[in-house]
């Protein structure tokens, strides 16, 4: 266990890498507000005994134990916007899964529930 308990490490996986620089190119404004709600999800997280114990607006539970983090809050008038990630209570270590918009939800989940399945066992 750890004795600072805002110790939650990011641990982006290859999928979310890809997604990331094609946000960052495409929409950059969409990218901005799921990043910023992951730093609202950090600080909840340092003030949380358990990842599942977290609630907020912007925060939606998917299959296998992920969380999507959508871009409420954003300035503007955004497309729909999803950041996946699970959070594993046990090493402190949030898994950055993926992005994408509302029209490829469940293609993102079947794409990155494989991902998250063993995170969740």
């Amino acid at each position: 266990m750890h004795d600072d308990k805002s110790s939650w490490v990011l641990l982006p996986h290859s999928s979310y890498l890809r997604d990331l620089r094609w946000y960052t190119k495409k929409r950059p404004a969409e990218l901005a507000a799921v990043l910023r709600n992951l730093d609202r999800t950090m600080t909840l997280l340092a003030n949380s005994p358990h990842a599942r114990t977290i609630q907020a607006g912007f925060l939606h539970p998917e299959p296998h134990g992920m969380v999507a983090l959508d871009h409420r809050g954003g300035a503007g008038r955004l497309q729909e916007t999803r950041l996946y990630c699970y959070a594993h209570t046990g090493s402190r270590t949030v898994h950055l899964l993926g992005i994408g918009d509302k029209s490829s939800q469940p293609a993102d989940l079947a794409r990155l529930s494989p991902l998250a399945r063993p995170l969740n066992s």
